[in-house]
């Protein structure tokens, strides 16, 4: 596409002309057309690649240049007139020329876009830029290959100004260096020491006055060094650990032969505690003159070390500003020249700057350090004000170290009410912990004992427990702390019970108390006191409960201990439970003899199978009515029980049966009885008439002989006593007919 688009009009006409048949002029016309329009979308399309891909490197902070596979550079954000851009494509001029930083210079076939499409990659090395005339230019420079179907398409270069941070770090190696060289080349012997005395270093002077390596120096107390066994008399680093500034002394040491001026100057930490000791012993004939030029040096020096590597000014007496630190010139939105020079004073109103010229007096004048907390445009700051004193003691300068703990400030603040807010809470909870407890401790004796416990407990609660009263209403009946008193700032919550108000809850601040979210109170105060008159609610429920379950089974055990049925509980695993005292009435057993028994055990063999079936059906959680079962009665004896039965379910499970069972024994004899008789009336009936078929028969027979006789009298005789006959068994006949009615009564009425 590129190559498409530096192609000229004509020149690509003219090559589709010689691949295509001879085309007409209208379609000539319309190839030209479609070509021009190819031509300006592609140079629109490498267009907007070109500056998104700049707007990237912007964005990153980098300039680059990208490269196709044939190492030409297809985009250069920053133009191909940079100095840097045409020393990394090799096209430097009048001298430029790319460097390493050992001062070797970089050959065209290793710049980082060849080395890059060669399939190398370069992250972050650095090279030097310089032509002679212009200052040298530090750049990072980082190189990817671009892989496009497991092939290099290209490569992408981007380069970084570091040139100040390569300068700033020359800077700090000289002056560490600097420093370095000027504690081992002091001729007078510096040791770094601890408070305890022990040695953690000396400078060069000090190993060779003593003839000692540093190793076997370290760890060491100085006095054993000169073969004492214990500090000196007269110690200058005893009295700067005391006081916590330099303290200078003069003495004679006879293991050196030499009168020595030992200074002892204290590193202190940020807790203002010593943290080491930094002891110079110096030839007072020979080394005055040194001695004066050092000492304000290092009490320069030392101002800006014990400081903290935050916001760092030196200051003179008046305040005005001696040296700043490159965060204060931040901070401060101003050069480090335009800093120089200016009183301190003048950046702050002037209510803030007086004060600042009052810690700056006391400091100055009491020579020791001030510390203190500040806010400034709206950062919150730890302040440390450091006197350094000349060789009188008179402080000379004050070095001022402003650290920003507005993080910690805000941290310190959000735990300081998370703090708070969980003391209140952990009170709510143990309020709650402690009514509950009330609760259980009484829930067995009285309300009254629970309201008076509850009332007591409740105002450490909140916020203010020692201004605040409660009191509790219930039904007429009041419990209140000592020194109630209602008062416009109250909280109440009703006491509900089954929907209807009996009571209040109330708490009462006895003295006005700040704004919170309910008028002096807490929306957590609301929730706990609405929590508490639920409980009490709750109980007062409960109480009514317990009253309302002890009558019904006191009732219920009246009607249980005095019904004439056998009531009893049977469970799967623990067999009969409970059995009323009719059972001694009905089978022969006291309560206590059939308790643990399983029912089976009690059962006539013959009444087993429909016991069984009764089984069935409460195991599928069914009930069962008028299940006639014998029972064995303790005496041997056989009793008839109708059953009616219901599970007892628990979990969806049937884990035993309730049974009431009635004593059917005299009914079952009584019915026994009745089909006995009835089966005596059946066979009267039949035997009636068989009977008075048997009678008829020789009566018709004697009846016919006595009409045989001749004697008038017999013959009368015999037929009077044949009618007699007759008539009784006409009474056999309406007998045997009323029998019939009897059976037809007892048959229809189910009697029978």
């Amino acid at each position: 596409m590129d190559n498409l688009r530096n192609e000229p009009l004509d020149r690509l006409q003219q090559l589709i002309q010689d691949a295509l048949p001879t085309p007409n002029s209208q379609l000539q016309e319309r190839l030209k057309a479609g070509i021009e329009a190819l031509l300006a979308e592609n140079r629109d399309l490498a267009a907007r690649a070109e500056r998104e891909h700049n707007a990237l490197l912007a964005a990153i902070g980098r300039r680059g240049i990208v490269y196709d596979a044939a190492g030409k550079a297809i985009v250069v954000s920053s133009g191909e007139g940079d100095r840097v851009a045409r020393a990394l494509l090799g096209r430097g001029e009048g001298g430029t020329a790319l460097y390493y930083p050992d001062g070797n210079p970089v050959r065209p076939e290793d710049l980082p876009g060849r080395r890059a499409i060669g399939g190398e990659q370069l992250i972050d090395v650095r090279f030097i830029l310089h032509d002679g005339q212009a200052e040298e230019i530090y750049i990072s420079v980082s190189a990817t290959p671009i892989v496009t179907g497991g092939t290099i398409s290209g490569a992408v270069v981007t380069w970084l100004d570091v040139t100040e941070e390569e300068r700033t770090r020359r800077r700090v190696e000289e002056m560490n260096r600097l420093l370095e060289g000027l504690f081992e080349s002091l001729g007078d012997i510096v040791a770094v020491q601890l408070p305890d005395h022990t040695i953690l270093r000396y400078n060069r002077t000090g190993y060779e006055l003593i003839g000692m390596r540093p190793e076997e120096v370290r760890g060491r107390k100085c006095y054993e060094l000169i073969g004492r066994t214990a500090p000196c008399t007269v110690c200058a680093t005893a009295h700067a650990v005391v006081s916590r500034k330099r303290e200078v002394v003069e003495k004679f040491v006879p293991e050196f032969g030499r009168y020595l001026e030992c200074r002892s100057s204290p590193i202190l930490d940020e807790n203002g505690e010593v943290a080491f000791i930094v002891e110079q012993l110096y030839d007072v004939t020979d080394r005055k003159r040194a001695e004066d030029e050092l000492r304000e040096s290092e009490a320069t020096a030392r101002a800006l070390l014990n400081a903290p590597s935050e916001m760092i000014i030196l200051l003179d007496r008046t305040g005005r500003l001696i040296e700043v630190n490159e965060t204060a010139t931040r901070r401060f939105a101003r050069s480090r020249e335009d800093l120089i020079g200016r009183s301190l004073f003048e950046f702050f109103p002037p209510d803030e700057a007086a004060v600042y010229v009052a810690r700056l007096g006391e400091v100055v004048a009491s020579g020791r350090p001030a510390r203190f907390e500040d806010a400034w445009e709206g950062r919150f700051y730890d302040v440390i004000l450091y006197p350094a004193a000349d060789e009188r003691g008179n402080v000379v300068r004050v070095a001022a170290v402003a650290r920003d703990v507005t993080g910690k400030k805000r941290g310190e603040d959000a735990l300081r009410k998370r703090t708070h807010d969980l003391n209140e809470r952990v009170k709510e909870l143990s309020v709650l912990y402690e009514v509950s407890r009330i609760i259980e401790r009484h829930s067995k004796s009285s309300l009254d004992e629970i309201f008076r416990e509850v009332v007591r407990v409740l105002p450490s609660g909140w916020e203010f427990p020692e201004n605040a009263v409660a009191r509790i209403t219930v039904q007429g009946r009041r419990f209140a702390t000592e020194h109630f008193e209602e008062t416009p700032w109250r909280q109440a919550s009703p006491i509900v019970v089954l929907g209807e108000t009996v009571g209040m809850v109330e708490v009462c601040y006895l003295h006005e108390r700040p704004e919170r979210d309910e008028g002096p109170f807490l929306a957590e105060e609301r929730a706990l006191l609405d929590i508490v008159a639920g409980r009490l609610g709750g109980t007062i429920e409960r109480f009514q409960a317990w009253d309302s379950l002890e009558k019904s089974e006191s009732q219920f055990r009246e009607i249980m201990q005095q019904s004439f049925d056998m009531i009893y509980t049977c469970y799967k695993e623990g067999g009969i439970a409970y059995i009323s005292p009719a059972v001694t009435r009905i089978l022969g057993y006291t309560p206590d003899e059939v308790l643990g028994r399983k029912c089976r055990d009690f059962i006539v063999p013959a009444s087993l199978s429909a016991w069984e079936e009764g089984r069935k059906k409460i195991a599928r959680g069914e009930p069962v009515e008028g299940l006639e079962v014998e029972f064995y009665r303790k005496d041997g004896s056989v009793a008839f029980l109708e059953l009616n039965e219901s599970p007892i379910v628990r979990d969806r499970s049937v884990i035993g049966v309730h049974v009431v069972g009635r004593d059917v024994t005299e009914r079952k004899q009584n019915e026994q009885l009745r089909q006995h008789a009835f089966e005596q009336i059946e066979r009267n009936i039949e035997q009636f008439a068989i009977l008075g078929d048997h009678i008829r028969q020789p009566l018709q027979v004697i009846l016919g002989m006595s009409e045989l006789l001749d004697e008038e009298m017999a013959t009368g005789k015999i037929r009077e006593q044949v009618a007699r006959i007759n008539g009784y068994i006409a009474e056999l006949d309406r007998g045997w007919i009323e029998s019939r009615q009897v059976r037809e009564f007892l048959r229809r009425y189910d009697l029978a």
